[in-house]
């Protein structure tokens, strides 16, 4: 699910934007102390790197990097190929989002836990060689989601490097992306490695998926909160556009705004479906959608047919584990609206 500051693009979960305050980068010649560097399956190589992102950004260096910073969804993805930052930024404390769990963080400098705000000096005492952001429609190299203005995101190129994963079009094409990344880092993708395991496991996941999808129920993707219910478009978000790929039956959203369609509380029911997924971060619970009357008589609602809709990275296991229990949803529940 996409999180973002922008108020015309506003409500993707990200629980509200602060502004950054002005900080200098005299950290930037400090020694820093010693940050712990990347681990995991990657092999560096001792010859020179060269990477394209998403955004057509060419970085090189003279060593493949080995000390990775990170926004904290890009993050979260490449500790799950094997890969550890150094440091990570993120719009809430990590360890009490469940992107984040079962990852150890102990070891990882969170050096930014609001939007926009950033500390350059901890992020340059960590000593990055690259810093990997995620991007979507309409950012360029000097202005990208995740950073507070052009501003910011310049003095932090001046640290180190921006490498963009654009979080657009289908799931399964950012996950590959995120695997290219971290092949060019020294991670063993080939036959036999635990990438291919994952990539295999979420392969068979999808097929399941796909089956189960025939049974054709309806589902629609939402959170609610205080302003109202927002109703998910799928093209819109690469895992849900994935899942409609392969036959996911998602309601057709109106309006013309990208990604939501708001409905105040007393339109709650414009929208009958199978299944409502309730967003698990900074949504209402299913008690408190209850209490409001239109969404109440929802027969999704009435039926025990609200489930989890979890904000995960882009990555193999990640995406798999979700896919696995939206197929059991899926084949599963009863069609009550058809």
């Amino acid at each position: 699910m996409r999180r973002t500051p922008d108020t015309t693009r506003r409500r993707l979960l990200a629980g509200g934007v602060a502004l950054a305050t002005a900080v200098v980068l005299a950290a930037c010649g400090s020694d820093g102390g010693d940050a712990p560097a990347a681990t995991g399956s990657a092999t560096p190589s001792d010859g020179p790197w060269s990477y394209t992102d998403d955004l057509g950004e060419t970085v090189e260096l003279d060593k493949t990097p080995t000390r990775i910073a990170a926004y904290g969804d890009a993050a979260a993805a490449l500790w799950n190929f094997g890969v550890t930052p150094v440091a990570i930024f993120t719009w809430m404390d990590p360890a009490e989002d469940s992107m984040f769990d079962g990852l150890d963080l102990s070891e990882t400098e969170v050096v930014g836990e609001v939007y926009g705000e950033i500390s350059l000096e901890k992020l340059a005492a960590a000593k990055p060689d690259i810093i990997v952001a995620t991007s979507y429609t309409g950012d360029t190299t000097d202005e990208m989601y995740g950073f507070k203005d052009k501003t910011q995101l310049a003095k932090i190129k001046e640290i180190a490097p921006v490498v963009a994963v654009a979080q657009v079009g289908s799931m399964k094409d950012v996950i590959e992306t995120n695997e290219k990344l971290v092949a060019s880092l020294g991670v063993d993708t080939g036959e036999g490695s635990q990438v291919a395991d994952d990539k295999a496991a979420f392969q068979a996941a999808s097929d399941d998926l796909s089956k189960a999808a025939e049974s054709g129920l309806s589902v629609v993707p939402m959170y609610g909160d205080a302003d109202g219910l927002y109703l998910a478009k799928a093209p819109d978000d690469p895992a849900l556009k994935y899942y409609q790929d392969i036959g996911v039956n998602f309601t057709e959203i109106g309006g013309k705004d990208y990604y939501w369609e708001i409905l105040s509380w007393e339109n709650a029911d414009r929208y009958e479906a199978d299944i409502y997924l309730n967003a698990t971060r900074n949504s209402y619970s299913i008690e408190q959608l209850g209490e409001q009357p239109t969404f109440a008589r929802l027969a999704a609602y009435k039926d025990g047919q609200i489930h989890d809709w979890e904000s995960l990275s882009m990555d193999y296991p990640s995406q798999t584990k979700y896919m696995e229990e939206l197929a059991g949803w899926l084949a599963s529940d009863k069609d009550i609206v058809s």
